[in-house]
């Protein structure tokens, strides 16, 4: 009752005042009725009579609806038509929004009013969003044919026009990660976990028509689409159009301030229910992100994901909509989404143009997409094609193509580079230059050219910081000088050295459009934070004694002559960092870096060298290095096989601009080999070590794991497995900011990016952050506290340790952190101590409690595992490890699992508890094998050990099996409930009986005699009816004996029926026919209390039966 009250009736009640009809079914068992629900059977996940009346609304042609019963009747059927379509989730779900959102068309053939051939058909009105029908049901009972469960009953399922677009699953707040859980459940419904055998867990056909799915504890919210697992379900932490914002977004109401502040989470406000309720689940909102926020993309070959926009692309989506409505002049509608990156600037450009092109007042706008680099333009464009108009046609391919394809009144989609506003003559200004010179002439410039005056033009600007000053930046004004101009940057300029700061320079009013920053990217998981760890000091090369020292001891090898000449011709800071001595250092410590802390987690690394020579020679040191390091490993006493294979899996690509027709043969050689091997796709797939029948690696190319780069990609590249920058170049402001963020993006497993620096630029770093004004602290220290310094992570660490000590101190367990240290010298005190602790997990809170101080401290201690102070922590982290899988298989609690813990600590655990006979990666030993005892007995004297252990098991075994034969487990549990109660404190007594409770569960209903001329078959079906009709009332002999006959006659009518091949699954009319036998077989059977409950026990009678095929077959 606690969800329902905590978290499902305020998710409903919420509803309600945003005008839903909310259909509660309360929290009362497994609903029974389908009519109440809308619906004629469980098995309909849509609501057929809701679709009919709606879409008969919605088409009206001056006030008469014009569909017809047939015409109506036809279009539901083709609406669920993929229901029956041999198609996967993804294909039918892109299908059925396809029809949705009009991109395939709907018709019937004839208008019987007007008399119209095939008119078009609206299945929603996205114009008079209040003309649909929006339904919110709870407890939506499914049955699920040919499942391993009887069926699901989502929390909630919301619908509009009949179809079930949204569910939701609410969670109570005191269980272990309960928007991981609601997640997993959500994957469970959709049948999208992942499984080794294929065995159908849910319906799929719930989320044929789904737009997204809520994961709810009440104090936080998150979305997330089919195609997301649990890292891509994320909040929603604002309320856009600002009308409907009526509630504070950063405090609690009064009424959630008891509720939320109880539980010891203290989110932030923002995140909560309500917030996602009014932010996405107002019906205008709701509809406008199904129309224009919603797309399938394809991420690498073969992999197509549903994407659903972030509250921040939605709200900047409708303010420059709304500047170019309300501003009057192409200056003022004008200005800068400040967003930072990583965050989806180029997909909240394409929903811009989808919302566009679908209001009457704005659609003729001319749309060009402005890039300036030549990569940045190929992702682009293949992101601008989702848009579902953009051609490769409208791609300016030269300057020459700027007048014919963009002088034109055409409301379409373009793409150009910026470099195309670049007079033709400063292309060759060194060779012009030249030759006015020897003909003594002074050159003259012509302006730029007007390339189109209409003001219903708007340009949208990538990357804008980089192309808002000199020529290009102004001869863009010029050729567009009416043009509505929006600029998108991740880094703008903003101080008073930079000449024009960013937001002045493209118009507007003063003020960014919108503004999305790092650290409120990094809160909402949409980019991860930076973990700097510095090689080197930056001193050492502003220093110039230090320098001259250090460069002294590179080139000690070489002559004073020597020296000199290689300062002549390179110049000293370049020979010193091209110097291969020191590269080889470097590439010997970054391999050991990369090998100890990132390629156990499967991520993969970046090397930024000062020059193309340097990064081509980094690739070759780096393989050297690895070389070496697989030798050394090979060499100590007990090899590690795995990180072995897992080494000499590695390859590396170097991806640099070719010199010239002269540049030296290890650097055509290193380009040619990244070519090879496809570099770059292939840096973006995670590792394959899967291995066919001889050994050979089925997909060796998936083993690039560094990329060796000068500039190129630095910016625009998104490869979400990198996390380790490894930097070696002098990269300062905006350039350094955006190289950063290749190791920002967000992907599974993965809780942060990393920078190595052996150059040095800890103080370009606080440069390029004061970019963003230096008057504003608060700014400056939130963007510090983004690149986190691994050393302040030491503190951090020793925080969260503390943390899990006093978990458990507090609850009285005072000598705890001897136990972790490992200090017990009395073996007996030390096992009662984990029996204590043990105990205490008895409470789920605690549990819960437990389970997320773990994983901090596992997280904390992962990214500072091969340091000194981490290391002190091996030994507490193995015994927290001991006592997590002790409390997982006392309470056969999925949730508190290793399956989370980072492949260091889950192998260094596993190691340890491998040595006291655990394997973490097993189920516990089940209540009626034959190892249980022996299980059990390892817990020696401790009789109330045993007994917590035998409960938990019982109980367990219990919840598992009742379906099956309800009647027969609820006596057991009662049975145990009884031995609890009669022998409270006495666990010897308590263990001896629930010896018997074990040895009685394991004879089931074999030898079961308490009804006399009842088999194993008949008996559970007796009971059952006995149980459900008279409780615990006593029977009479003539109700016994009239219950006898009848329960023989009715299992002998189902297994006549139920023989037959497939029955539960394409056999539709029989099964009702059968009910429909059984249901007069009860209601004639001449027992009073059988007769008044026929129709409720008809269904019930099913249902086991169906539980119980196999028993009733064989």
């Amino acid at each position: 009752m606690g969800e329902y009250n905590n978290v499902e009736k305020p998710f409903l009640d919420k509803l309600r005042d945003l005008n839903w009809h909310v259909i509660d079914q309360g929290s009362f068992g497994i609903p029974q009725d389908p009519a109440i629900s809308l619906r004629t059977s469980f098995k309909e996940v849509t609501l057929k009579q809701e679709f009919i009346k709606a879409v008969r609304k919605i088409n009206i042609i001056d006030g008469v609806a014009w569909l017809t019963d047939k015409q109506l009747e036809d279009l539901y059927l083709e609406t669920i038509a993929t229901e029956k379509a041999n198609l996967s989730l993804l294909e039918a779900n892109k299908q059925v929004f396809e029809k949705l959102i009009g991109v395939t068309k709907t018709t019937v053939a004839k208008n019987e009013v007007t008399g119209e051939e095939n008119p078009l058909v609206k299945l929603i009105d996205f114009k008079n969003w209040d003309n649909n029908e929006f339904v919110a049901i709870n407890q939506f009972r499914v049955v699920t044919p040919g499942g391993p469960r009887e069926g699901l009953i989502p929390d909630i399922v919301l619908f509009v026009n009949g179809l079930p677009f949204c569910v939701v699953e609410c969670k109570e707040v005191e269980i272990a990660d309960p928007i991981s859980s609601a997640v997993d459940q959500i994957m469970r419904y959709a049948n999208t976990r992942e499984d080794d055998f294929g065995i159908k867990e849910g319906e799929e056909r719930l989320f044929h028509y789904n737009l997204f799915s809520i994961a709810t504890h009440g104090e936080e919210a998150r979305i997330g689409s089919i195609s997301g697992d649990f890292e891509y379900y994320l909040n929603w932490k604002d309320i856009f159009p600002e009308e409907y914002r009526n509630i504070d977004l950063q405090n609690y109401a009064a009424e959630e301030e008891s509720r939320y502040r109880n539980n010891g989470l203290h989110n932030d406000p923002s995140v909560r229910q309500e917030v996602l309720i009014k932010g996405v689940l107002n019906k205008e909102i709701f509809l406008d992100i199904l129309q224009h926020f919603t797309l399938f993309m394809e991420i690498k070959e073969g992999v197509v994901i549903k994407v659903v926009c972030r509250y921040q692309q939605y709200r900047a989506v409708g303010k420059i909509l709304r500047r170019m409505r309300t501003e009057s002049t192409p200056s003022t509608r004008s200005g800068v989404v400040w967003h930072t990156q990583g965050s989806g600037k180029s997909l909240t450009m394409v929903f811009f143009v989808r919302k566009l092109r679908s209001q009457d007042d704005l659609k003729d706008y001319k749309v060009i997409m402005m890039v300036d680099r030549k990569d940045l333009e190929k992702q682009l464009s293949a992101t601008a094609r989702l848009t579902n108009e953009f051609k490769e046609a409208n791609i300016v391919g030269s300057r020459k193509e700027l007048v014919p394809k963009l002088s034109g009144i055409a409301s379409n989609l373009n793409m150009v580079m910026v470099h195309k506003f670049v007079q033709e003559e400063l292309k060759h200004s060194k060779s012009l230059m030249k030759a006015y010179v020897e003909e003594g002439k002074v050159p003259e410039f012509k302006p730029f050219d007007v390339v189109n005056t209409s003001d219903r033009i708007v340009i949208l600007i990538d990357e804008a910081h980089r192309t808002q000053g000199g020529d290009m930046g102004d001869n863009l004004f010029t050729a567009f000088p009416n043009a509505t101009k929006i600029a998108f940057t991740g880094t703008p300029l903003l101080t008073d050295r930079h000449k024009q700061k960013t937001h002045e320079r493209f118009g507007g009013t003063g003020e960014f459009i919108d503004t999305y920053k790092i650290r409120e990217a990094v809160d909402d998981r949409a980019t991860l934070d930076i973990i700097y760890i510095g090689k080197t000091s930056n001193d050492r090369i502003k220093s110039k004694e230090a320098f001259d020292a250090d460069f002294e001891d590179v080139f000690k090898r070489q002559s004073k002559e020597q020296k000199e000449e290689i300062q002549k011709r390179y110049g000293t800071m370049k020979a010193y960092l091209e110097n291969m001595d020191r590269l080889r250092k470097i590439a010997k410590n970054l391999v050991n870096h990369y090998v100890d802390d990132i390629l156990p987690n499967g991520f993969k690394a970046m090397v930024v060298g000062s020059s193309i020579v340097a990064a081509a020679r980094y690739q070759y040191l780096i393989q050297e290095a690895l070389i070496e390091r697989a030798s050394i490993e090979k060499e100590k006493v007990n090899p590690d096989q795995d990180l072995i294979e897992k080494i000499e899996f590695i390859k590396i690509g170097t991806i640099v601009t070719k010199q010239d027709n002269n540049e030296q043969g290890f650097i055509s050689q290193a380009r040619k080999n990244a070519k090879e091997i496809k570099a770059v796709d292939n840096f973006k797939k995670d590792f394959d070590y899967s291995k066919d029948e001889e050994g050979n690696y089925l997909k060796p190319e998936t083993g690039v794991a560094f990329l060796c780069v000068c500039d190129k990609l630095l910016t625009g590249f998104d490869a979400p497995i990198a996390q380790v920058m490894y930097l070696d170049k002098s990269i300062r402001e905006h350039d350094l900011l955006q190289a950063i963020a290749r190791v920002n993006r967000t992907k599974k497993n993965k809780t942060h990016g990393i920078l190595v620096d052996y150059f040095g630029v800890s103080n370009h770093l606080k440069d390029a952050l004061n970019i963003w004004g230096a008057e504003d602290e608060e700014d400056i220290q939130e963007l510090l506290e983004y690149f986190r310094d691994i050393n302040k992570e030491i503190p951090v660490l020793e925080a969260r340790y503390n943390r899990m000590i006093q978990l458990f101190t507090d609850k009285g367990i005072n000598d705890f952190e001897k136990f972790v240290q490992q200090r017990f010298t009395d073996k007996d005190a030390e096992f009662q101590l984990a029996e204590d602790c043990i105990e205490l997990a008895a409470s789920v809170p605690f549990r819960a409690q437990f389970d997320t101080y773990i994983k901090a401290f596992f997280d904390s201690l992962d990214l500072l595992f091969n340091s000194e102070a981490g290391r002190k922590y091996y030994v507490p982290a193995k015994r927290l490890g001991y006592l997590l899988v002790r409390i997982k298989n006392r309470y056969k609690d999925p949730s508190m699992d290793l399956k989370w813990a980072k492949p260091k600590i889950r192998k260094m655990i596993d190691q340890h508890l491998e040595t006291l006979g655990i394997d973490s990666r097993v189920d516990p030993v089940s209540l009626l094998s034959k190892d249980f005892v022996k299980e059990v007995n390892k817990l020696g004297k401790n009789s109330k050990s045993k007994a917590s252990e035998m409960e938990h098991a019982i109980r367990r075994h219990i919840k598992v099996n009742i379906n099956k034969d309800p009647a027969l487990y609820k006596r057991f549990l009662q049975r145990m409930e009884e031995i609890l109660e009669r022998y409270q404190g006495n666990w010897d007594a308590i263990v001896e009986e629930f010896e018997k409770v074990r040895s009685d569960l394991e004879k089931g209903r074999k030898g079961d005699n308490q009804e006399e001329g009842l088999n194993e078959q008949e008996l559970p079906f007796y009971d059952f009816i006995v149980f459900s009709a008279f409780n615990d009332e006593e029977l009479s002999d003539a109700d016994k004996e009239a219950l006898k006959k009848l329960t023989i006659e009715l299992v002998k009518l189902l297994q006549k029926n139920i023989s037959k091949p497939n029955f539960w699954k394409g056999r539709a009319a029989e099964i009702r026919k059968l009910q429909g036998e059984i249901d007069d077989m009860l209601d004639f059977s001449g027992i009073e209390r059988v007769m008044q409950l026929h129709s409720k026990l008809s269904v019930e009678i099913m249902n086991l039966a169906k539980r119980r095929h196999q028993d009733l077959t064989k």
